[in-house]
């Protein structure tokens, strides 16, 4: 027990007062309450009050600029010789360091009263139950956080998000009966996931928000479109990072979500464009065959006497490769490249058949496709409750727990997603025939005419991987598209191989 080194006379003293949680303040134990308090206390023994210190939110677990400031002011002012508060642990719950600042106190001399009992640290005696005091506090908020955070726990496993909403939601309810519902601003949020579907660059989607009202940064952007929560998903610690349905109004469904963080994760294969300037619908969309460098593209200004003329190119921004090609070049050119995979029109009743029998063998593959997929799917949840299993019985970790279950997971979510893709309702296929003739028949004009949205989701459903331009033959290369497109192709030179081989018999006879 540290003794007085020598111990302060008279009746100068200073009034500490401290809140930690608004549940103090509520309960009576607000800063106004302490106050008066010490302030009774003070006038009924003649205390003089020389300065009051804290008097505002201070966090429970370390003394913070306000205790410091009074150390410092007592420590200076010899006169001091008592410090009043209303309860010892108002200095702080963690017992050692309440402890530590009245050991403190007692060197300088100081005593401290605890008013609402009087209690003091005049004696070893009232030193000691001081102590015990903080002691019996720290134990009592220890035991309230753990019950605070075990009853938080079991209502995020339950589906119940009882932390502080985020972006586009606001909640409804306590504990178990919380929900979680779109606000306005959510609301607009459900575009943000269709348009990126849709094809579109997230400096696009800032636009289109923006002109609804809603003017949010990439980085939030970003955070909504890869947050399960907008999907009705809670993924916490608390549920060990395993997906649970929450209590939430979904901005998005859950498969569409996957879709997105399969775009945003560049497994689609999709070019994008940062800026979408409608006169360049080819760029990040053309590569250069040499590089894989994606074309960009710019605008030359050329001045004659009296008038001012604009060019516009696309170039490959690879240093040393000096790739420039007008736009005009390469929009023709693109343009009868589409118009190859378009269908004679006296051909078109035989391709109907031909897209039928396709579309008839594409849904024999998807219920292959599904049958292995749901046993994989099968495997995963077997391999899900064996990692339960063992964490369980304590064989392993809960490091390694997590770790298991986050990669168990994001398999399920994978094959979840294959799933969905290979679930392509085909039973009205003969519905659609008569769009995909009318595509097949003029894919080259539906280009030409189009915005310069749909001309992007035309380049990325023939090119779904881009396509590449060759510089020494002044014209395009195509390394993969769409196997639609393929048969298309095949289709039409098969017919023109016929036609050709009609004709030279026409000929051949015509000769005898």
């Amino acid at each position: 027990m540290i003794e007085f080194r020598l111990k302060r006379d008279g009746k100068e003293c200073v009034i500490w007062t401290r809140v930690s949680t608004k549940y103090q303040q509520d309960n009576g134990g607000s800063l106004e309450t302490q106050k008066e308090t010490c302030e009774e206390y003070a006038k009924r023994y003649g205390y003089h009050v020389a300065a009051y210190f804290g008097g505002k939110h201070e966090s429970a677990k370390t003394p913070g600029k306000m205790v410091t400031e009074m150390y410092n002011y007592v420590r200076r002012n010899k006169n001091i010789s008592t410090i009043l508060v209303s309860e010892f642990d108002r200095f702080s719950r963690a017992s050692w360091q309440a402890c530590k600042m009245l050991d403190e106190m007692r060197e300088l001399g100081i005593i401290v009263i605890a008013t609402k009992y009087g209690l003091n640290t005049e004696t070893k005696e009232g030193m000691l139950m001081a102590k015990n005091t903080l002691n019996m506090a720290e134990w009592d908020n220890q035991n309230r956080t753990d019950k605070f955070t075990d009853g938080r726990e079991k209502c995020i496993k339950a589906g119940a998000w009882i932390q502080k909403p985020p972006f586009g939601y606001y909640k409804e309810g306590k504990s178990r009966d919380t929900w979680c519902y779109l606000n306005e601003k959510g609301k607009l949020l459900r575009y943000a996931f269709k348009w990126k579907l849709a094809g579109l660059s997230n400096s696009e989607i800032l636009d289109k928000l923006s002109a609804l009202g809603l003017h949010i940064t990439k980085q939030v952007l970003h955070r909504v479109l890869t947050s399960p929560f907008y999907a009705g998903k809670i993924c916490h610690q608390y549920t060990h990072y395993e997906m649970v349905d929450g209590q939430i109004e979904p901005a998005v469904t859950y498969i569409d979500y996957l879709r997105v963080q399969e775009i945003m994760s560049g497994r689609t294969g999709k070019y994008t464009q940062n800026k979408h300037n409608p006169s360049f619908p080819l760029t990040k969309h053309v590569l250069c065959i040499y590089d894989d460098t994606p074309f960009t593209a710019y605008t030359k200004e050329k001045k004659s006497k009296d008038t001012v003329h604009y060019y516009d190119y696309y170039k490959c921004n690879k240093a040393g490769c000096k790739t420039n090609v007008t736009a005009k070049e390469m929009h023709e050119k693109y343009e009868m490249l589409l118009n190859r995979y378009s269908v004679p029109e006296e051909l078109l009743s035989n391709f109907a058949s031909l897209i039928k029998e396709s579309f008839r063998k594409v849904s024999d593959e998807l219920v292959s496709q599904r049958t292995l997929l749901k046993k994989k799917m099968t495997e995963i949840d077997n391999d899900i409750k064996n990692v339960r299993v063992r964490y369980a019985t304590g064989k392993i970790d809960e490091e390694t727990y997590e770790t298991a279950m986050m990669e168990f997971n994001n398999r399920k979510d994978l094959v979840i997603l294959e799933l969905d893709k290979s679930n392509l309702n085909l039973s009205n296929y003969e519905k659609q025939i008569p769009t995909v003739i009318a595509t097949a028949s003029n894919i080259s004009g539906l280009w030409h005419n189009a915005t310069l949205e749909n001309k992007r989701k035309i380049q990325n459903l023939v090119f779904p991987n881009g396509i590449f331009w060759d510089k020494q033959i002044s014209d395009y290369r195509t390394i993969s598209r769409n196997g639609f497109f393929d048969l298309m192709d095949r289709f039409s030179v098969r017919y023109g191989n016929k036609k050709e081989a009609a004709s030279s018999d026409a000929v051949s006879l015509c000769g005898r």
